[in-house]
């Protein structure tokens, strides 16, 4: 019997499948594509995708005034070339008279060419635009006045078929009187080859607001945000271009569209997507990601927020983005633009899927930084039960090699069909809704009265009991083969609808139906991150730091500081990748709170090429951390992969210092004397990494009794330090007892504001004599002042010696070294101001006031 169900259930797919090919040929393969030049560069009407058409006219207007840009603050904007299917840019206008009533985008994607796939059908573009709308002041080249102005966030927000191309094929765009082949569709276009564009145009809904309106405090400075999300397109290349259209009696050039975005030559802008593949891979920045502008609308040598673009999507979308452990409040696809240069670590949580894996994002400025993360789906588990027991079960025509009563785990989240096949019986079956985390239930019954299936998203008692049957009105609506077809189903849809109640394996002559009920557990904890070692590249990945938040988007974030060290002293430092005139030992003050990487170099006397040492460093708020860097030092490295089944929720570090790793990770250390610390359960352990070979296995094993551990004192002049043990803050003050301390190397380090924090390793040996368990510790002072810094308007980000704090007006610095600093205020990411300010000693003046009134 068994036998014969999964025969049928066979014969009915085969059929359906014999359908779905029947109905493929009588749909086309690719988009029906236009065969429909644009009339000319000038003097032409166009209609827009969107209802609605403008006569492009350009009779003496031009290229100069509009422009597209990744950056709100760069109005001359850029040619950027992306390989991200979703992003950001916006349209700028520089030109005297300083507005535009309305703004067209012309969306052009290139024709395939031989070998190429073709365009598909369902090939799409999701367009959204904000920006202002007025009513037309009806005065020659007269912007409107703030009090007229209305923003609006979506003025369009919608979704373009491959049906919407309507123009071309054809290699350039409307611009004016001269020879078409001289203005390209983007900024690479060779003219000379077959390259050639399907274009339609969208009106964007609202007008342009340039730098000439002098009207302040515009969102975005008045340009016009569009944001694009590409969809079913795995390669190709897509152009967008701009167009502005002014009203009647609004530009000396009269009524009509007569200035576009410049493509080539000085000033060009523009923007494409390049697909080169499914998804835009999984890395970071694109090769062929560019930022390109000499920014002429700034005088040389003026300061300026250091700020590029940050691109974020997955697949599939719409999950929430945290920058530095703190939810930045957007989802994918989505685009920060104008973000503070710098290192970030980034992961994204979405329902149903597992946490991703944190990764590790720069931020350059004058750059466009992209990342891609593939979403994994979440899995639960099903308690299969069967009265009489011992069926069979099948999770989507897949055999679990499992018989009921069982508890089937790592089943994907979703909906999924559960089948017990019992011989003797026919198969029973039903849908299950199963969550990331959760346990869900089914019970079968062969034979007897036919009950109702139940999904565990019905479920609402909470209590671990079996959800209430159905009503017979209810029953008598899921019989298989009593569904009536959609109204938008057609006739295959129908189809289909009696093939799969004939063919599905249902029951026939028993009137039992499945009863489905669900024991919701608490949700499982997200896995830790893997953390890979140090990048061969030269450059270490930061590490995945969960249990820290570092602050990006929180208002309460704050500012740390750095002393750092080396052997031998007076050496160059670089500090995130930027050289600071500084050299060792120096200490670096309002320093944001996170992962800070630190390089300092030595050139010798001889021929040899210079020789470098750096590290990546935990700086926390309000606190000091020290770092000692040894280039001339070198001990041959290996690299070997740690794994604990004892530690496996803990993370460990290589001799006490950052960055962290989870278990198992790949790292590496010295060919010997190298240890590893780990906390675990308030008890710090220390194991020596032995002699190791190259791609060797070190397995760590947690004591099975604590005979090993202690305690050991801590003492400080002046007391009232800070103190961390093997790279983790402690909640104590000098002096104190740490207890649970194992036998073996360690690093102890303690820090105190206004004085240089200091460290030592010491190696513990638990003998009950204080010869070996006291240590303590001089600090050295520095003078130092405090720091207050506000604002008109407040809320502006704070840069501090031409790098950002992670922190907004007011803000009290506290514990900076006495001495000038450079200090920039900047509001919207577009209005700044910048000053030098002398911070005085705060024992005899007080706390250092810095107050700026921004010119919006």
């Amino acid at each position: 019997m068994k036998n014969n169900g999964k025969i049928k259930k066979g014969l009915g797919r085969t059929l359906v499948a014999m359908l779905i090919v029947l109905a493929a040929f009588q749909c086309v393969s690719a988009a029906d594509m236009p065969s429909n030049p644009i009339a000319g560069p000038m003097h032409v009407n166009i209609n827009t995708a969107n209802a609605g058409g403008y006569y492009i006219k350009f009779d003496g207007g031009g290229l100069n005034a509009l422009h597209m840009t990744t950056s709100t603050s760069d109005r001359y904007g850029q040619l950027t070339t992306t390989s991200m299917k979703s992003g950001t840019f916006y349209i700028s206008d520089t030109g005297g008279r300083g507005f535009f009533n309305n703004v067209l985008l012309m969306v052009a994607v290139r024709k395939p060419v031989e070998g190429e796939e073709p365009i598909p059908d369902d090939f799409r573009i999701k367009l959204r635009s904000s920006g202002y709308n007025w009513v037309p002041t009806g005065v020659l080249n007269q912007p409107p006045v703030a009090e007229d102005l209305e923003y609006i966030s979506g003025a369009i927000d919608q979704t373009f078929p491959a049906s919407s191309l309507c123009y071309g094929p054809q290699k350039w765009k409307p611009a004016g009187n001269n020879d078409p082949m001289n203005y390209p569709i983007y900024g690479d276009q060779d003219m000379m080859d077959d390259e050639a564009f399907y274009i339609y145009f969208v009106d964007l809904k609202v007008g342009e607001l340039g730098e000439n309106t002098v009207i302040p405090g515009l969102i975005d400075n008045g340009m016009v945000k569009v944001e694009y999300t590409i969809e079913n397109l795995n390669s190709g290349l897509v152009a967008f271009n701009t167009y502005g259209w002014c009203a009647e009696n609004q530009a000396n050039q009269g009524e009509g569209v007569s200035w576009t975005n410049r493509i080539v030559g000085e000033g060009a802008s523009g923007y494409v997507v390049d697909i080169v593949g499914e998804g835009g891979g999984e890395g970071g920045s694109s090769g062929k990601i560019s930022y390109d502008s000499d920014d002429s609308s700034h005088p040389p040598g003026e300061w300026r927020p250091q700020v590029g673009n940050l691109n974020i999507t997955s697949v599939p979308a719409g999950a929430k983005i945290y920058l530095d452990g703190v939810y930045s409040g957007q989802e994918t696809n989505s685009s920060f633009v104008d973000f503070p240069a710098g290192e970030y670590r980034v992961y994204l949580e979405c329902d149903e899927y597992e946490v991703t894996e944190s990764k590790n994002v720069r931020v350059k400025s004058g750059y466009v930084t992209e990342k891609n993360f593939n979403l994994t789906k979440g899995s639960g588990s099903c308690f299969v039960s069967s009265v009489p027991a011992g069926a069979d079960i099948f999770v989507d025509d897949t055999d679990t090699l499992w018989h009921t009563d069982s508890l089937i785990t790592g089943i994907e989240s979703g909906t999924h069909t559960i089948t017990a096949y019992k011989d003797g019986y026919q198969p029973e079956s039903a849908d299950v809704t199963i969550r990331m985390g959760e346990q869900s239930e089914i019970s079968f019954v062969f034979g007897g009265n036919k009950t109702d299936a139940y999904s565990p998203a019905s479920s609402g008692m909470g209590d671990g009991k079996p959800d209430p049957l159905p009503s017979e009105t209810e029953v008598t609506k899921e019989k298989i083969g009593e569904d009536m077809p959609e109204a938008d189903g057609g006739i295959v849809g129908y189809i289909f609808d009696i093939f799969a109640g004939i063919f599905s394996g249902a029951p026939e002559a028993s009137d039992s139906l499945p009863v489905v009920t669900t024991n919701a557990s608490a949700p499982v904890a997200p896995p830790e991150a893997t953390v890979a070692g140090p990048d061969p590249s030269g450059y270490d990945a930061l590490p995945d730091e969960t249990t820290e938040n570092s602050g990006i988007n929180d208002a309460e974030a704050g500012t740390g500081g750095l002393y750092v060290t080396s052997y031998p002293d007076n050496l160059p430092i670089t500090l995130d990748g930027v050289k600071t005139d500084k050299k060792t030992p120096q200490y670096f003050c309002g320093l944001k709170d996170g992962f800070h990487k630190v390089m300092v170099s030595m050139v010798s006397d001889s021929s040899e090429p210079a020789k470098m040492a750096q590290k990546t460093v935990r700086v926390f708020s309000g606190d000091d951390s020290r770092i000692k860097l040894e280039p001339g030092v070198f001990s041959p490295k290996v690299s070997v992969t740690v794994q604990s089944k004892d530690f496996r929720d803990c993370v460990f570090m290589i001799e006490g210092e950052s960055p962290e790793y989870t278990f198992p990770s790949t790292v590496s250390v010295e060919k010997s004397g190298t240890y590893l610390t780990v906390v675990k359960d308030g008890t710090f352990y220390t194991f020596n990494a032995g002699h190791q070979e190259e791609n060797s296995v070190l397995n760590i094993q947690c004591p099975n009794a604590k005979e090993n551990t202690g305690t050991i004192s801590i003492t400080s002049s002046p007391a009232g330090a800070a103190v961390s043990v093997d790279g983790y803050r402690t909640d104590l003050i000098t002096p104190c007892t740490v207890d649970n301390v194992t036998e073996g190397n360690h690093i102890l380090k303690v820090s105190k504001g206004g004085y240089y924090p200091e460290e030592k390793e010491i190696r513990f040996v638990n003998t009950g004599q204080s010869d070996n368990s006291d240590f303590s510790f001089v600090l050295k002072e520095y003078p130092y002042g405090s720091l207050r810094i506000d604002s008109t308007p407040s809320d502006s980000m704070i840069y501090l010696k031409g790098r950002y704090t992670g922190v907004t007006t007011p803000h009290e610095f506290e514990y900076l070294p006495i001495g000038s600093y450079d200090v920039a205020v900047v509001y919207n990411r577009t209005v700044y101001k910048e000053d030098i300010v002398t911070v005085a000693p705060l024992d005899k003046s007080g706390v250092t006031l810095y107050n700026v009134t921004l010119e919006m």
